[in-house]
């Protein structure tokens, strides 16, 4: 289990990170998500001792971080940093060599993820004749191969055609059931919310939405009607419960007062259409997406400073 326990972390006057707390609990993935200058970045790497709390501690099983810690992370950052001139078997053998494994086990371990991700024939090319999708599961192979307990996956899609992308979320998916400590951060929101079990949303360093995709939804989001209809559908805006109509492409979407009778509201839709001379053709309630509650929070505090 990792543990932050009220980290503050200031650079001068300013404070990145506002007494934060949350709990990361083995076989989760815990999304960390937020705008740009939210104090991810600084979170991570104290979590990872590249830099220390000025307050507040970090536990790892209940005991303070140490050195040892450091061999049982894997971190897979969003700027990418592969050394170019290197053929692929070196790099990831001297990178192994820093996480305390040995020649052997590199070796194994090397072919294996090599072979899982369809890379052997470029075991012995150098990086720089890798493709951009190439040297990114090679980075990811880095910081999976000493098989860390805590594992940190900074946009790890970026740069993936769809098979690569569904074969990294087999392998996230099978390290989550073996146990893992899996901290994810994103700008994608629709990644997250298929992905992670928990979300950790920061905004100017403190946070402010702590729980699961279930929880967020129901407590920060409002469910919406997505409508196919055919002719004039201004007739929405005057019905009560409906509190904002939005077009999306051929569909319209609905976003009605929390509390809605929905049953009703599609029958009331449904009759004011038919009177209106209007033809449905399909309707499905949706549930709010994080995107949207992502946005509408942090447009919120846009008036905030800036990080």
């Amino acid at each position: 289990m990792l543990q932050l326990n009220h980290i503050t972390k200031n650079y001068g006057d300013f404070r990145a990170v506002d007494d934060l707390s949350f709990t990361a609990e083995e076989g989760k993935i815990i999304g960390i998500i937020g705008p740009n200058g939210a104090g991810k970045s600084t979170t991570i790497r104290m979590i990872m001792n590249i830099l220390q709390p000025d307050s507040g501690e970090i536990l790892i099983n209940g005991k303070p971080y140490s050195d040892e810690d450091s061999d049982q992370i894997g971190y897979l950052p969003e700027e990418r940093g592969l050394y170019k001139k290197q053929k692929v078997s070196e790099m990831l053998h001297y990178l192994g060599a820093l996480k305390g494994m040995t020649k052997d086990d590199c070796e194994r371990q090397i072919d294996h993820w090599l072979s899982r991700f369809g890379l052997s024939e470029w075991k012995d090319k150098k990086v720089e004749a890798l493709s951009k999708g190439m040297s990114q599961k090679i980075q990811f192979i880095s910081a999976v191969m000493h098989s860390p307990n805590i594992l940190f996956l900074d946009e790890p899609f970026s740069g993936l055609d769809p098979v690569s992308s569904d074969q990294l979320l087999a392998v996230i998916k099978e390290m989550k059931e073996q146990g893992r400590i899996i901290l994810f951060s994103t700008h994608v929101m629709e990644t997250a919310e298929i992905i992670c079990d928990h979300i950790i949303m920061l905004n100017h360093g403190k946070k402010i939405l702590d729980g699961t995709i279930h929880d967020i939804r129901r407590e920060f989001g409002s469910d919406t009607l997505t409508l196919d209809i055919t002719g004039d559908h201004n007739f929405l805006k005057g019905i009560p419960a409906v509190v904002d109509v939005s077009e999306r492409g051929n569909s319209l979407n609905i976003a009605f007062q929390k509390g809605t009778d929905i049953n009703a509201l599609i029958v009331e839709i449904v009759n004011k259409a038919f009177q209106n001379g209007c033809a449905i053709s399909s309707f499905k309630v949706d549930e709010p997406s994080l995107h949207s509650i992502f946005v509408s929070i942090a447009g919120n505090n846009e008036s905030e400073p800036k990080n």
